[in-house]
């Protein structure tokens, strides 16, 4: 962990709330004050993803290039994380959070942006 960050009493430690929000299990802060970040180890048949919960505490957006110096910080700059945009009837949208699932270290999605000639 980059020393960027704060560790922080998590929901699951203080056993506050309910469904996921009572599973995460990590919680920081940046040492600037501007973000918040909660994970969760989930076993899916991928096996362990690590489901990412990101909020700037200004209530404002994140930009892609915070979120990707984030997920590098906490959760390694060689894995691999992915941001979901529901079904609609999935869609949870009470809070001005983002959420990131860290696949697997050893997982390679089947696509990239990068040609395969490109990614060595």
């Amino acid at each position: 962990m980059s020393s960027n960050w704060i560790g922080r009493p998590s929901p699951k430690s203080q056993r506050v709330g309910t469904g996921w929000f009572a599973e995460l299990d990590r919680a920081y802060t940046s040492k600037d004050g501007q973000y918040a970040v909660m994970t969760r180890p989930v076993e899916t048949e991928w096996g362990q993803v690590i489901h990412a919960c990101i909020r700037n505490l200004n209530g404002t957006d994140i930009t892609w290039a915070e979120k990707q110096r984030i997920k590098d910080e906490l959760l390694g700059e060689w894995r691999t994380a992915i941001e979901v945009f529901p079904d609609s009837r999935e869609l949870v949208d009470e809070a001005n959070m983002y959420h990131l699932w860290v696949i697997p270290a050893e997982m390679k999605l089947p696509f990239t942006i990068k040609g395969e000639e490109e990614q060595s």
